[in-house]
């Protein structure tokens, strides 16, 4: 039986399993109560409230609730450790769990606030011989796995386009989509972008929205709209020679052309029903990171992969600073700094 312990016990790591339109296990608590091998021991929080109803949530113990992450790590033995605070925070929990004695950890996004804390964290993981999962689910999810086989067939044809539309920061938000471009697409090789807000002067630049405009090495440009809205949405319309994808949050659907209904000798879009979009990758975020514990295997959900769509993020902020230019992600500075929460 593996010890595990959460972090930051607020909405991801706990409090969203109570929402009724959410499924059973969508959280880190909710994961580990799940799992036969994986025993929730301990967890810790700045927030009293938010600690108080973790513990009464999951049947933990006051003496194993702490207000300081660091005296958990020091009393309790771990094995995993969910690191669910704020970005700013994440390398340092990260080093201290790892230090403390844990093979496992399974981090929230954004993974840091540069790519330098990004490939810390990956060095340390291997100085201590550790493993790491990233909540970056969507590679995992039946539609996006038919959808990058769709590509490297060329079943439809060339992807020529992808046109991404989400609520709000490039970061917290935008790195999800960022790695799901790069599950399809491969490396981001220019980025150019224009802040909601623009970049400004002070010295600690925070998270926000905007757009970007982002090529990626298979040929693809795909375009970004991630401004402040009145209402979520996160989804990808994808145009291909033969074939229009809609997918996101709420949405899946392929449209295909056939004769049009206005015009005699044109073809257009009608929606294919009940599309058989295939299996989804056998293990979530838990098992994965078991799986790679166990068997050395990097896992799907790897801090690797969270580095380059925090890079691809931090090009946009690097691209509004420069007026716009378009850039080589790996021409970012690796010591930029954005906060995301």
């Amino acid at each position: 039986m593996l010890r595990s312990c959460i972090i930051g016990t607020g909405r991801i790591a706990s409090s969203l399993e109570k929402d009724p339109l959410r499924p059973a296990g969508g959280t880190h608590a909710g994961a580990y109560h799940a799992h036969d091998g994986v025993q929730l021991i301990a967890g810790a929080d700045t927030l009293p409230a938010a600690l108080e109803e973790f513990g009464a949530d999951w049947g933990i113990a006051n003496e194993h609730l702490y207000s300081d992450y660091r005296h958990l790590l020091a009393r309790e033995r771990i094995d995993i450790a969910s690191i669910c605070a704020y970005a700013p925070q994440r390398l340092e929990m990260a080093q201290a769990a790892l230090e403390a004695g844990a093979k496992g950890l399974w981090l929230e996004k954004a993974l840091g606030c540069s790519i330098a804390e990004g490939e810390a964290i990956q060095a340390a993981l291997q100085r201590h011989q550790a493993t790491a999962v990233v909540d970056y689910p969507r590679r995992a999810r039946a539609p996006f796995r038919k959808i990058k086989d769709l590509i490297e067939t060329e079943v439809y044809g060339r992807l020529q386009s992808v046109t991404c539309h989400m609520t709000h920061q490039l970061i917290h938000t935008g790195t999800h989509a960022f790695d799901v471009l790069r599950y399809w697409c491969g490396e981001a090789v220019s980025v150019s972008g224009k802040l909601e807000n623009g970049y400004g002067t002070e010295d600690l630049i925070k998270d926000q929205g905007g757009r970007a405009t982002i090529e990626f090495s298979n040929g693809t440009v795909a375009f970004v709209s991630a401004y402040r809205k009145k209402y979520y949405i996160f989804q990808f319309d994808l145009i291909f020679d033969q074939a229009r994808i809609l997918i996101g949050n709420d949405i899946a659907k392929v449209y295909r052309p056939a004769a049009s209904k206005l015009y005699s000798g044109f073809k257009e879009l009608f929606e294919e029903p009940e599309y058989h979009w295939g299996a989804t990758y056998p293990r979530d975020m838990l098992p994965e990171l078991l799986h790679s514990m166990r068997t050395g295997e990097p896992p799907l959900y790897s801090v690797a992969n969270a580095i380059e769509a925090l890079r691809i993020a931090l090009a946009i902020f690097a691209s509004d600073a420069a007026g716009g230019k378009a850039l080589a992600p790996f021409s970012v500075d690796p010591q930029l700094r954005i906060e995301s929460h």
